[in-house]
């Protein structure tokens, strides 16, 4: 595919950018505790240069020594000592060919820190930031709001020095001046709080501090939320009026994204969120203003983005996790590879759950070497050998192309369709992400080559001449407890797609609420006239070690897609006309046409392994089959073995 309009060259203030794609800036949790960078911090965005996107945007950056910082690894330009790092970090950057461009914060009452001083508007407080330190925002002082304001135009200041192209004030997704610009969170009485006018007066005088600081042909982009969808928040009339302000005090682009941190789902909107969230706002800000409008949240394909070019929707793209996912991106777009890239599922496992929010840097569940640019390379292995992978899940399917990158002779064992427990993605509505990620790992066995035999592998013919094996068989369903009539409809979460039509139009059963059970469920809900129960034993819908954002939000979603859920309702029986469940003491029949049994996965307990060591072959299981898991666990499993082979 081509996507021409996403590689059109464009201008910001009087600064040429080669393309329309701008790397979106995304926490790294990689420099030092005193802000300054470190070679970690290079080499990832010298590989994001590198990529091919047209600009690069530098993770939001604190502005002060007192109340700024907001993360651990965030990168500081509150002192002079900043500055040669930074300089450093653009030349690097600026090398592979992109514009770069640092976006400055203060970060108001959402700090992590866990210490003294949280400072924001008004003592709003935010229980996830509060409770784990008792520490709650204290209102900001005329005088202190004054040194804030100073201290945005000192960092920009040392944006210039320190040979940046582009400069951002971060005025959006629960920060500081956020914070001031949203009534949900501003309850001032004085000119700083109140009325629009005085709400928006904070960031002003910060784009009046900035432009007084730099030469007007430094362009200044501010990032703003078109709302932070809280109800007595921040109105979209708000944002085309102060979008408006802005551009007559100087301001050369608008960066439109949504939401807060209190609404994450809004700012780093998960799988089960519609894509290009916002393209409701800026659609309404582009033709407010005569600068241009950078489009951002969930633009993570290219026929996403391409289309928002194409369009006129907005005149730039800002690309976050997807290019965590793969920093190349935008080169495989621009030169027809888009299969090849690896995409981004918005999980916010990797990134969020197991990256930043463990007090870890960034990571990601399809990209096990972000922020370890160039320290695991995929060399040439010192002998080629016969490998034999068995299991086209993901696991298998990414562990086969790194073994045959590594100059092995792979055979692929798989009796079914390629894709493993990602076949349930196809068809569906609301998990294009995950059939995307499907897609992209079979495409790249079959454009290697890899033999496939389309049969399941035992001891005997993994044995049959391969010098190791990797087993990537996956972990099988947790079986239903209870009698199964013969003649009930009862099929497994991977087979509602195949039963689509006989499902349709049913009153369908899914027997089990945990994370399988409710995405299973919600898969059920989108086929046509289907009616459908959720029955779980326990008092809520997904324990357990799940991805909290999935947790929050899911049950809420299966509700509003018009699933009936009943807890505390533990299934006994499975009959012809429904199922039977105990609850409270008493037994009652639920009745169903079809029922699915959702109850997750359990321990592999194939004995391959053993007969494999007992006939003398290496083998190593990895993914599902060694520990059920998430796709982070299986990626993750495939790289770290099949490198070492």
């Amino acid at each position: 595919m081509a996507f021409d309009s996403l590689f059109q060259p464009v201008t910001i203030g009087t600064l040429k950018v080669r393309n329309r794609i701008v790397k979106s800036p995304n926490t790294t949790g990689t420099c030092n505790s005193d802000g300054t960078v470190t070679q970690r911090t290079i080499d990832h965005y010298r590989t994001l240069g590198e990529g091919g996107a047209g600009l690069v945007m530098v993770e939001y950056t604190y502005v002060d020594d007192d109340a700024a910082k907001s993360i651990h690894g965030q990168p500081g330009a509150s002192n002079q000592n900043h500055v040669a790092g930074l300089g450093w970090l653009a030349d690097e950057i600026r090398a592979g060919g992109a514009r770069v461009g640092l976006q400055l914060v203060h970060s108001g009452r959402q700090r992590f820190l866990g210490t003294a001083p949280m400072k924001s508007a008004s003592d709003s407080s935010w229980d996830v930031a509060e409770m784990p330190f008792g520490i709650r925002p204290t209102p900001m002082t005329i005088e202190e709001i004054g040194g804030v304001v100073r201290s945005f135009g000192e960092a920009a200041a040392r944006a210039h020095a320190a040979r940046f192209d582009l400069v951002e004030i971060h005025a959006g997704h629960g920060y500081l001046i956020t914070n001031f610009l949203s009534p949900h969170t501003n309850k001032r009485t004085d000119e700083y709080g109140g009325g629009a006018e005085n709400r928006r007066r904070i960031l002003l005088e910060i784009v009046d501090s900035v432009r007084a600081r730099v030469p007007r042909d430094f362009p200044l982009s501010v990032r703003l939320s078109v709302t932070d969808y809280e109800p007595d928040g921040i109105t979209i009339e708000e944002t085309v009026e102060l979008c408006r302000l802005l551009e007559e005090h100087g301001v050369d682009v608008v960066h439109a994204s949504g939401g807060h941190h209190a609404l994450q789902h809004y700012e780093a909107s998960s799988w089960f969120m519609p894509r290009q969230l916002h393209r409701w706002g800026w659609e309404k800000i582009k033709p407010a203003v005569s600068i241009p409008v950078i489009a951002s949240g969930s633009l993570v394909s290219p026929e996403v983005a391409d289309e928002i070019i194409a369009s006129g929707s907005a005149d730039l793209v800002s690309v976050g996790r997807a290019m965590l996912a793969d920093p190349r991106w935008p080169e495989k777009a621009r030169t027809g590879r888009h299969l090849e890239i690896v995409p981004c599922i918005r999980c916010n496992d990797g990134c969020l759950v197991r990256g930043l929010e463990a007090k870890r840097s960034v990571g990601c569940t399809v990209n096990p070497t972000v922020v370890e640019e160039g320290r695991f390379p995929i060399g040439t292995a010192p002998a080629a050998k016969r490998v034999a992978v068995a299991g086209g899940g993901p696991a298998g399917l990414r562990a086969a192309a790194i073994l045959h990158d590594r100059g092995h002779r792979v055979v692929l064992f798989e009796p079914r369709e390629l894709g493993g427990d990602l076949n349930h993605a196809v068809g569906s509505t609301f998990k294009i992400d995950i059939a995307e990620l499907r897609r992209h790992l079979v495409h790249e066995v079959e454009r290697r080559g890899i033999e496939i035999r389309r049969a399941a592998a035992d001891a005997a013919a993994l044995a049959d001449g391969f010098d190791e094996v990797v087993l990537a068989t996956g972990a099988p369903q947790r079986p239903f407890p209870g009698q199964i009539s013969d003649t009930a409809l009862v099929i497994g979460p991977n087979d509602v797609t195949a039963h689509a039509e006989a499902l349709a139009g049913r009153s369908v059963a899914v027997v089990g609420g945990g994370f399988q059970g409710v995405e299973t469920a919600m898969r059920v809900a989108e086929l046509e006239g289907t009616r459908v129960t959720v029955l779980e034993r326990g008092d809520s819908l997904i324990r357990g070690d799940e991805v909290h954002y999935d947790a929050e939000e899911l049950p809420e979603l299966l509700v509003q897609a018009g699933a009936e859920v009943r807890l505390g309702h533990e299934a006994t029986a499975i009959e012809d006309k429904g199922v039977r469940v105990r609850s409270d003491g008493a037994e009652s029949l639920v009745e169903a046409d079809a029922v699915v049994v959702a109850l997750g996965r359990e321990p592999s307990r194939s004995t391959l392994q053993a007969e494999l060591d007992a006939a003398g072959v290496p083998a190593r299981t990895i993914g599902s089959a060694d520990r059920p898991g998430r796709v982070f666990d299986a990626i993750h499993a495939a790289f770290w073995t099949a490198r070492l082979i």
